[in-house]
């Protein structure tokens, strides 16, 4: 199962609003025919937020939701161009989106993927990859990651 590719990967987002962020990420799974349903992902991904944050810190969030409409295990990566106010644990906003959609019943694969990725935002080489590095580069580092 592929769970990431070049074609999830939006280096030049230009939303203005968490809403419009999460619109965005359901847009670009749908496009791809890995949700079914771009309200219920989008509504998903707002309630997710609703229950705590999920800005790490240095400028990045790793917005996620397990839900019925996600056809297979998802990472979308968003770069804005704008900062985001998303009440970030360090209380920044955030430009960086690592946003992982699974499906309802696969268990905690998501909880393995978000701990493996959120790890690796401890890392100045990896945070470095994500806001400047190329289409390729991020895939690259969120493979190795997903395959350590």
């Amino acid at each position: 199962m592929v769970m990431i590719n070049k074609s999830l990967i939006d280096l030049e987002a230009s939303e203005d609003s968490q809403k419009a962020i999460f619109k965005h990420l359901a847009q670009i799974a749908f496009d791809e025919g890995r949700i079914a349903d771009i309200d219920g992902v989008e509504n998903g991904l707002k309630d997710r937020e609703m229950e705590a944050t999920t800005g790490f810190g240095k400028g990045i969030a790793i917005p996620h939701t397990k839900s019925k409409y996600v056809k297979e295990p998802t990472i979308i990566v968003l770069r804005n161009n704008q900062e985001i106010e998303w009440n970030s644990l360090d209380g920044k906003p955030v430009n960086m989106f690592i946003n992982l959609l699974v499906p309802d019943g696969k268990s905690n694969i998501h909880l393995k993927m978000l701990a493996k990725l959120s790890r690796q935002l401890m890392h100045k080489e990896f945070t470095t990859i994500l806001k400047e590095g190329s289409e390729g580069q991020i895939l690259e580092a969120i493979q190795n990651v997903l395959n350590s």
